[in-house]
Formats: C-alpha cells, structure tokens, sequence
C-alpha cells in the first residue's frame, strides 16, 4: 500500500486489525496511510510526526464511503514518515 508516497508491504492481518481499530465493517479496505498528522490550528496548518508504527489511514467502501483515523500497524515500528 502507499504510506507517504513509499510502497509499504503490509499482510492481511494488518489490513484487518487497522479496520478492526477504527471499528469498521469488512467493506472498508485500507486505501492509504501517512505518518503526519495534519492539524488546523485556524490560523496555521501544523504537520504532526507520529510515532513509529502510527499512522492516520483512509478506509474506504464500495460505496466510495471514506473514513480517517489514527491506527497501529504491527511491523512498521521502524518506518518513519519522511
């Protein structure tokens, strides 16, 4: 999958557990991730560096329905946003 413009190699299980995390039914899939944290202050937009193994990933279903949310991934505590 695509994590901060890099291919990241991630199994089943994680794609399960991320959707598990985020308490969304099997019809969303893990689309995307980042490893920054995007936060509107209201008069600035600040860029947040999550810890290693964090991510804010995008689910998204059939339906092109899109949920966000801050998730763990088992196996990437090594991976660093750039």
């Amino acid at each position: 999958m695509l994590i901060d413009g890099q291919i990241i190699a991630i199994n089943d299980a994680q794609y399960n557990s991320a959707r598990q995390q985020m308490g969304l039914p099997s019809s969303y899939t893990l689309v995307q991730a980042t490893g920054l944290l995007m936060h509107n202050t209201g008069s600035s937009l600040v860029q947040i560096r999550l810890p290693a193994g964090l991510v804010v990933g995008e689910f998204e279903n059939l339906d092109g329905h899109r949920c966000y949310g801050v998730v763990s991934l088992d196996g990437l505590e090594k991976y660093r946003a750039i």
